[in-house]
């Protein structure tokens, strides 16, 4: 009788030990791992937000980068803005935010970001890159930056791009497919 008792005692602690594990950490549908599985494996295209802005008939606007973004996910790539912090200023006469900026793109909001004050984006828009070996859309050279950013201020890595007959066009052709 006791063998049975403590048998019973340990199938109950399984029990609870499970339904415990299945409250912490809920499972996913099949598919929703898959779509998962699927957008970790796109490339990172970084987009210098505060750059362009100005793209389009040399006015400011977030046109340009709206088209960017659409591109790239036309082209299998996953967008990430970065922002220089004034650019809110720019664009709406006050500050805007990361998410700011996510809601006005159509972007999740770990995709759009703003450098804090008196820092250049350069540098984070480099080191993101060299992190998720991602590409730069810019028509900055990063001249600036090319001997501690080398691999990714290069012509297979920094995609320029601009407007040609009212279309945006981006140099995605010069970037090796990885």
């Amino acid at each position: 009788m006791p063998e049975f008792l403590f048998l019973l005692f340990l199938t109950g602690l399984l029990c609870v030990l499970l339904f415990l594990r299945k409250r912490e950490k809920p499972d996913r549908p099949a598919a929703k791992r898959r779509r998962s599985a699927i957008a970790s494996r796109k490339r990172l295209a970084i987009i210098d937000g505060s750059n362009l802005l100005y793209w389009k008939d040399s006015a400011l606007s977030l046109d340009p980068v709206r088209e960017a973004i659409q591109l790239l996910k036309a082209a299998g790539y996953t967008p990430c803005v970065i922002f220089d912090a004034n650019a809110g200023y720019l664009v709406e006469n006050r500050y805007l935010d990361g998410p700011g900026f996510a809601r006005r793109l159509g972007l999740s909001r770990r995709y759009a970001h703003v450098v804090p004050k008196g820092r250049p984006a350069d540098p984070f828009i480099l080191g993101l890159a060299r992190d998720s070996r991602g590409i730069v859309i810019s028509r900055d050279r990063f001249r600036d930056w090319a001997e501690d950013y080398p691999a990714e201020t290069g012509p297979d890595r920094v995609v320029r791009g601009g407007y040609r007959s009212g279309r945006l066009q981006l140099n995605l052709n010069r970037v090796p497919k990885i």
